[in-house]
């Protein structure tokens, strides 16, 4: 299984999915993380500001930031649009919204069956 955690520095979570710059990706077998790699991330909000942010779930940008993690099985953010969390959902990969910064915090919660998704955090 492969987990993929949005982030800017690779320590922290990013609060919001679409403006995150990096991806960590977490390779989990019988339980245990075996390999981490940090993956770039295409940017849905590198365009001007003057631009919309009701994306639709069809969004080509939606496509384009998936294309990183499409191995992956789970996201985990801090955050994320409304058009972003079909997305995930369409390509079968399951998103968990969490407050907790620390990657390896939120790894270890997930790992122990501890790590709730707050369906709230989705904007």
């Amino acid at each position: 299984m492969k987990i993929a955690l949005v982030s800017d520095n690779g320590t922290t979570i990013s609060r919001h999915f679409g403006r995150a710059r990096h991806y960590v990706v977490v390779t989990v077998e019988e339980g245990r993380e075996v390999a981490r790699e940090v993956r770039s991330k295409e940017d849905c909000h590198s365009h001007g500001h003057d631009h919309s942010h009701d994306h639709s779930h069809s969004d080509p940008r939606h496509d384009a930031i998936l294309d990183a993690i499409r191995d992956c099985q789970v996201v985990i953010a801090g955050g994320m649009g409304a058009g972003m969390d079909q997305r995930l959902r369409s390509a079968g990969i399951n998103a968990i919204r969490t407050q907790i910064p620390s990657i390896e915090i939120a790894i270890e919660k997930y790992l122990n069956g501890k790590l709730s998704d707050i369906v709230e955090l989705v904007h």
